[in-house]
């Protein structure tokens, strides 16, 4: 039920970059907390643009990791920052190295402090009933913690992706101030959301978690998949959306390819692979030395509701993790996107049981992220079909923001409820 003057303090450091899967997740969630009655008072860093018709706070990051990275953002639209950020940077290299040296942390560690202080100041204006950090950086939880401390004000934190991993780079202080973090949020906050459920259970059995864990699949807004009708062509597309870089690169697909193209040479004329994204130069060095030219074609980086298009006129999609521990508790935010393409999906999936089920739950092929002979049978498979003109779009995906964000509303008023019997 709708009520006036419900605000929710949400913190994301990321919210308004374009391209940033972590700022599409709370973006696309906006228009449904206001349908639901909710007033969002946004608190975000100063890297993007203003939510217009929304409260919305923007603070910088006080560290000059923080300050460097932002002004890389600012540079982009603002001549002023443009002119100052080489003069910027000179002046801060000495204190970014030790830093560096010190603090061997993600470039918005330090966005909590002004965070914290702003959204206290927020807190005593609006009285939010609700503090709600998500997002990638690891300080909106940190400044939510101590808002929520200062206020008694209920606190949900959203993990999109998990702090601490088998396979991260960062030193071994890094990950322990991380793995602090994530057990501040376990022990303090009055719930925890996790995207997959393998990442609750892990959370679980680290952390005083408790009952405290939410999974809510974030879904994606079917509202706004562009009206791109698909047409079949003349060559067999497979199409890949998003960045490539690390252990997420076409390495194991391209083997694949070349295996099928090998028992089939014939294919190599009726296939293409289109990629639209950044790549990394591994990634780039792999296609260069990939010996079957005009197969592979990088459109770069491209707007999001142009690749929403894209999508939906692509033959099949390509979903591609990561090799390493994080994917066995990560769904890529791109799968729900794919999902309401109304497009088949080939997934190369590493040891996640979750995604798996959500593939073929929907008719889509998951096939092992580590093994060329599988991404072969994947890609024949898909190609086969459509030289049928037999591919299947599967099935209508419940996986929705407009859910997510019901479950999510559903959660404060459990918090709530929590409270009056108490």
């Amino acid at each position: 039920m709708k009520t006036e003057n419900r605000h929710w303090l949400i913190l994301s450091y990321f919210s308004r970059i374009d391209g940033m899967a972590c700022a599409q997740h709370i973006d696309d969630r906006l228009p449904y907390l206001r349908k639901s009655g909710i007033s969002p008072i946004m608190l975000t860093s100063v890297c993007a643009t203003r939510h217009e018709g929304l409260v919305h706070r923007r603070v910088p990051s006080v560290a000059p990791s923080g300050i460097r990275y932002e002004l890389r953002h600012l540079r982009r639209r603002s001549r002023v920052a443009k002119v100052l950020a080489p003069l910027v940077n000179v002046l801060s290299l000495p204190f970014y190295l030790i830093e560096k040296i010190i603090v061997d942390l993600d470039s918005q560690w330090s966005w909590f402090p002004l965070a914290a202080w702003r959204g206290r100041a927020l807190c005593r204006e609006f009285a939010p009933e609700l503090i709600y950090s998500t997002g990638g950086a690891s300080s909106a939880h940190v400044a939510a913690f101590i808002i929520s401390r200062m206020t008694g004000i209920p606190w949900i934190a959203e993990l999109q992706d998990p702090l601490v991993y088998g396979d991260s780079t960062r030193s071994r202080r890094a990950q322990r101030l991380y793995g602090g973090i994530v057990s501040l949020m376990c022990r303090h906050a009055s719930a925890v959301v996790f995207l997959t459920e393998e990442a609750r259970r892990r959370a679980a059995a680290s952390t005083e978690l408790g009952d405290k864990g939410r999974v809510i699949y974030p879904g994606a807004d079917p509202a706004i998949m562009p009206d791109a009708p698909y047409q079949r062509g003349e060559r067999c597309c497979f199409a890949h959306f998003g960045s490539l870089g690390g252990t997420r690169n076409l390495r194991v697909f391209l083997q694949g390819l070349r295996l099928l193209f090998e028992e089939r040479p014939e294919l190599a004329g009726l296939i293409h692979v289109d990629l639209y994204g950044t790549a990394d130069r591994t990634t780039i060095e792999d296609i260069r030395a990939f010996p079957y030219p005009g197969v592979i074609r990088n459109f770069g980086r491209i707007p999001r509701k142009d690749s929403l298009i894209a999508m939906k006129r692509s033959d099949v999609l390509l979903l591609i993790q990561n090799t390493d521990s994080i994917s066995t508790e990560t769904i890529p935010s791109k799968v729900y996107e794919y999902l309401h393409a109304g497009r088949p999906i080939v997934g190369l999936v590493h040891e996640n049981e979750e995604l798996q089920s959500m593939l073929v739950q929907y008719g889509h092929h998951g096939v092992s992220a580590d093994d060329p002979a599988s991404a072969r049978w994947g890609i024949h498979a898909s190609y086969e079909q459509w030289a049928k003109d037999a591919l299947t779009a599967g099935t209508i995906s419940s996986y929705t923001v407009e859910s997510a964000v019901s479950r999510l509303v559903a959660a404060c008023s459990d918090l709530k409820s929590r409270g009056e019997d108490d």
